[in-house]
């Protein structure tokens, strides 16, 4: 089986969460793992938390994720999304494993372009805000002292989604170097082939479905 590889073009919250949501449901399944932009700034939320407790002073968007995980406000970071099954991910039950290896590739890619990750010293991890940059947890990556990747997970049977975000802006150019090294090295992580494509036109319109129907509604963004 092969992993499906995007590195697509900006798009708002609710196109972005459409996104991974569709890939996640599709019946005729694929392994994917995407890194996209944002084309403007806004709030997600985990899938548990209150719309209302989001200090939103800028009247930002704020889209809840199917993910849990705390609040994560997105502007110029470049978020990912990885839709797999037990089939390539051996560590679909395993929570602390799957954040621990994915945050590793991104360090790994980081480094290949020149950013180096500080070593994670003790952190208090009994510190709780509503904010993901500001919760620290084992194997989060950090940068000149700051969190600077965080990522939260869904599972449903067999399958895991997993949604995250890398706060260091990166250029163009820094975003293909890295994606490249990133899907190099996951394809030796789980021994398969890479296959890098992008969004087609019926993906587009299905997701768009999604966004109209759940993401740009407050019915969905003010469940709790």
């Amino acid at each position: 089986m092969n992993l499906r590889c995007i590195v697509d073009i900006s798009r708002n919250c609710q196109m972005n969460m459409a996104i991974d949501e569709m890939f996640f449901i599709k019946d005729d399944f694929t392994p994917v793992l995407r890194f996209y932009t944002w084309s403007e700034p806004g709030y997600t939320i985990g899938y548990f938390q209150k719309k209302s407790d989001i200090k939103n002073e800028n009247n930002y968007p704020v889209v809840r994720r199917m993910t849990a995980g705390l609040a994560v406000l997105h502007d110029s970071d470049l978020s990912y999304s990885l839709v797999i099954s037990d089939e390539l991910w051996s560590y679909i039950y395993n929570q602390e494993e799957t954040y621990k290896i994915i945050h590793n590739e991104i360090k790994k890619a980081l480094q290949k372009i020149g950013i180096i990750c500080d070593e994670q010293k003790k952190i208090d991890t009994t510190h709780k805000d509503i904010s993901c940059v500001k919760t620290f947890y084992k194997d989060d990556v950090f940068f000149k002292g700051r969190k600077v990747v965080g990522s939260c997970q869904r599972r449903r049977g067999k399958r895991i989604l997993v949604e995250g975000s890398i706060h260091i802006k990166l250029s163009g150019e820094q975003i293909n170097a890295f994606a490249c090294e990133f899907f190099e090295n996951i394809s030796k992580t789980l021994k398969c082939a890479v296959e890098v494509s992008k969004l087609d036109d019926l993906e587009i319109a299905d997701a768009d479905i999604i966004a109209s129907s759940k993401y740009n509604t407050d019915k969905w963004n003010g469940l709790f």
